[in-house]
């Protein structure tokens, strides 16, 4: 909300400086997201000191001042305004400074006399009209101040970030409240008064609340005999500070109330009303054309105001075409209502139709600020249009809104949650100033609030109203006291702990996306028909329309991560999620939500390790799963092959222990990738991290360091191109015999010298014992098991 503060001091008054006022509001809780100053911009002009003034040698209407504006000597400026004199305090442009209107000041001779600048009157400035002579300062800044901090050039604007919360402060009555409970001071209301015109307003208007849960109160008054036409300066530029534009002098009277009390005013043009006025639901299917020419087709669960002829306004949203006021209005009908704040959310988020009355009303408004904006209206109305209006208001009521119900406040409980040392009377004295009413009642306060504050329900709402109005700056740090309980986490907990940290040991950074993804993506993704992840659970009231549902899997999540961030060539992405998905039940059941990691690994474009090559990210997915199961002590089997359709069939492989599948890994499926967008190669991994929290993690085992020498056999082994070397692996770890300390590949050689369907694996067994040294009979006893195993399970021969 933009706060020109001109406007403000009317309502209370600020403190002289601007910086202390934004500093103090937006330590109470306000983000000032701008201040702007409105007016030209004299930031070049500086204020200069008239040393000397004499008259010019060759003109009698001209002067040649002597100028000190702050540089190492003073300028000579010829001047013919007749008020210049010495010892003045003076706006000068000097050489090179261009003026608002766009003349750029030069150096010149006049009457053979040179100039160095000019010396500038208000209409040079653009801040009046006055030309009759130069403006004289009534500051005693220092010579070369720019002008601006010494001289208002214009309105000051603050621009406010307003949370939902808070729907008072969307008004001037809220940010002059906000300045007392921080500054002091008494709030200035404007008028309300109208002359009595012996009209009633019950005469002109009959009104009724048919949907009582949606309306609480409507209250109407009519003016007669207005002319439209333009409004007066001061509320068109009043109006523009606040960032609105200006329409004619009936419209803009109900912006300013609705700026002046965050309660939205609507007109009507009474000649076009029939009937009586009904705040209810609408009918499916009826249309409204709103006041933006456009037609709106209605649900039952809008909220309209009608006559008897149907529709006039969406209710808190916008007026219609055909009630609304023209120069040919004589007589209009004033709206002052409050409705429901979720029934106007609804409305004006379906339809895609946010106004500024909808935003006030969407955060509530004051329950009891009806009958004062619809008088403030009336008075300005015939002030500024000429109207007469009736006597009173016609009112109306449906339930009760939601009024707040007195709380009960420990001032212990607020000292400890605060870490302060209030006593009560301060505690009562702080809420005064945001008006809340605080009674004694034994060891608690009994606190009303006021109706304007639709926010504050629990004691914790209170707390930190005391915290805000009695300074967060002024609470000093201090430690909890205590013994500190409970600082173990629960085991799923630790175990979502683990697999993080173990995926972040391998190089991984993790991100955090939506839960909620678009109904396209479980075709991207290709899953089946029968797969159950197509069931997602549906979003009643999504964020996004695009997005309706939450997501049964997290590799859609990351592939859009992936996307985003190569289709700005940020590519070698090594990222991990781990979290909740939500698996839907029967339509009665809530769904499950079982947690999962996902990792997501993809091939730089360039600086590859492996020159010619593409980088191998399958195998750093794959290592980087093998290290979360290796950190929680287990040694899954792994095989060749997933059922997962979003990963590549000939590059993937499948995790189990204890017979369960723990996680999968694989290089992304070409058709998947290409529906995603992504043109790298991209490995992804998918871990069921409640199904290793079921397993539990095994305590590591201590295994002594023997003292003995070490023997390592390299074996070169003819296989089959199909046969895994994974299983190879398997098989000489269990021949290997117990001196057998590790086996790994360390090269892989297809090529000259191997026969054409084979490949030339070598593997490196290290052999060991804690006691003794290995005899060489012994290792080749053991190499010959492994040779035997080999030959005969994978027809392996040694090269």
């Amino acid at each position: 909300m933009r706060v020109p503060l001109g406007w403000l001091s009317e309502w209370i008054d600020l403190p002289d400086s601007h910086e202390e006022l934004a500093a103090r509001l937006t330590s109470a809780g306000l983000e000032i997201e701008e201040v702007i100053e409105m007016g030209p911009d004299l930031s070049e002009i500086v204020v200069g000191h008239v040393v000397k003034r004499e008259q010019h040698p060759d003109a009698d209407k001209l002067s040649v001042c002597e100028v000190d504006v702050g540089q190492d000597e003073n300028l000579t400026i010829v001047c013919g305004a007749p008020n210049v004199d010495s010892g003045q305090r003076v706006p000068v442009a000097m050489h090179g400074t261009t003026l608002p209107g766009g003349l750029k000041i030069k150096r010149s001779k006049l009457r053979g006399v040179k100039s160095n600048g000019m010396i500038c009157s208000r209409r040079e400035l653009e801040l009046g009209d006055e030309h009759d002579g130069i403006l004289v300062l009534d500051t005693d800044a220092a010579p070369g101040t720019p002008l601006p901090q010494v001289l208002p050039t214009g309105e000051t604007v603050m621009d406010f970030e307003i949370t939902p919360n808070r729907g008072d402060w969307v008004s001037m009555l809220g940010m002059a409240r906000e300045v007392r409970a921080n500054f002091g001071g008494e709030v200035r209301h404007p008028t309300t008064e109208t002359k009595p015109s012996g009209s009633p307003t019950s005469d002109a208007i009959a009104i009724a609340i048919e949907e009582p849960d949606g309306c609480f109160r409507y209250t109407a008054r009519a003016v007669r005999g207005v002319e439209v036409g333009p409004s007066p300066a001061w509320l068109v530029e009043r109006l523009e500070a606040a960032g609105l534009r200006s329409i004619d002098n009936v419209v803009d009277v109900s912006n300013l109330v609705m700026l002046e009390f965050g309660q939205p005013i609507h007109a009507f043009d009474l000649a076009t009303l029939q009937g009586t006025i009904r705040v209810r639901a609408a009918t499916a299917g009826e249309a409204l054309r709103t006041l933006d020419d456009q037609d709106r087709k209605l649900e039952s669960e809008d909220l309209v105001i009608a006559d008897d002829s149907g529709p006039i306004a969406l209710a808190g949203v916008m007026g219609g075409l055909a009630t609304e006021v023209t120069a040919k209005t004589r007589d209009v009908l004033i709206e002052s209502a409050h409705f429901h704040p979720s029934r106007v959310r609804r409305t004006a988020r379906r339809l895609g139709l946010h106004s500024d009355a909808s935003y006030r009303f969407e955060r509530g408004v004051d329950r009891e600020g009806q009958a004062r904006a619809a008088d403030r209206a009336a008075h300005l109305l015939a002030d500024l249009a000429g109207g007469t209006p009736t006597d009173g208001v016609v009112e109306a009521r449906g339930a009760d809104a939601p009024a707040g119900a007195p709380i009960s406040l420990d001032p212990a409980r607020v000292n400890r949650l605060l870490g302060t040392d209030l006593s009560e009377s301060e505690i009562r004295d702080l809420l005064a100033r945001v008006d809340i009413e605080a009674e004694p009642a034994g060891d608690e306060l009994t606190c009303t609030t006021p109706s304007y504050r639709n926010d504050l329900h629990i004691p914790q709402d209170l707390i930190e109203e005391v915290a805000r109005i009695y300074g967060y700056d002024e609470i000093e740090a201090t430690l909890p006291g205590g013994a500190i309980q409970g600082t173990s986490l629960a085991p799923r907990k630790a175990t979502v702990a683990a697999v993080k940290d173990s995926l972040v040991a391998s190089g991984l950074t993790e991100v955090m996306t939506a839960p909620w993804v678009p109904d396209g993506e479980v075709d991207d993704l290709r899953l089946a028909p029968e797969d159950p992840r197509r069931q997602r659970v549906q979003l009643q009231n999504p964020i996004h329309a695009e997005f309706p549902g939450l997501r049964a899997q997290l590799v859609g999540s990351l592939l859009r991560v992936a996307q985003a961030n190569l289709s700005r060539q940020a590519d070698a992405l090594r990222i991990f999620e781990c979290c909740r998905v939500f698996l839907a039940g029967a339509a009665t059941d809530l769904p499950t939500e079982p947690i999962q990691a996902a990792l997501l690994f993809s091939t730089p474009r360039e600086g590859q390790l492996w020159a010619g090559h593409e980088a191998p990210v399958f195998f750093e997915a794959k290592g980087a799963v093998e290290r979360v199961l290796a950190d929680r002590g287990l040694s899954p089997a792994f095989e060749a092959g997933s059922d997962q359709p979003f990963l590549h069939p000939g590059a993937s492989g499948t995790f189990k222990a204890q017979g369960r599948v723990v996680a999968q890994v694989g290089e992304l499926h070409p058709e998947t990738a290409r529906r995603f967008g992504i043109e790298p190669v991209v490995a992804v991994g998918v871990l069921d991290v409640d199904a290793l929290d079921q397993i539990g993690a095994q305590a590591p085992q201590y295994t002594p360091v023997s003292r003995h020498p070490r023997v390592q056999r390299d074996l070169a082994v003819l296989l089959g191109v199909d046969v895994p070397a994974g299983d190879v692996l398997e098989a000489i770890r269990r021949k290997g015999g117990a001196h057998l300390h590790s086996a790994r590949v360390f090269d892989r050689y297809e090529g000259k010298g191997v026969p054409e369907g084979k490949v030339s694996i070598a593997f490196r067994l290290v052999f060991q014992r804690e006691d003794r040294t290995l005899t060489e009979p012994e290792v080749a006893k053991a190499v010959a098991r492994v040779v035997e195993v080999l030959a005969k399970n994978f027809g392996g021969e040694l090269r």
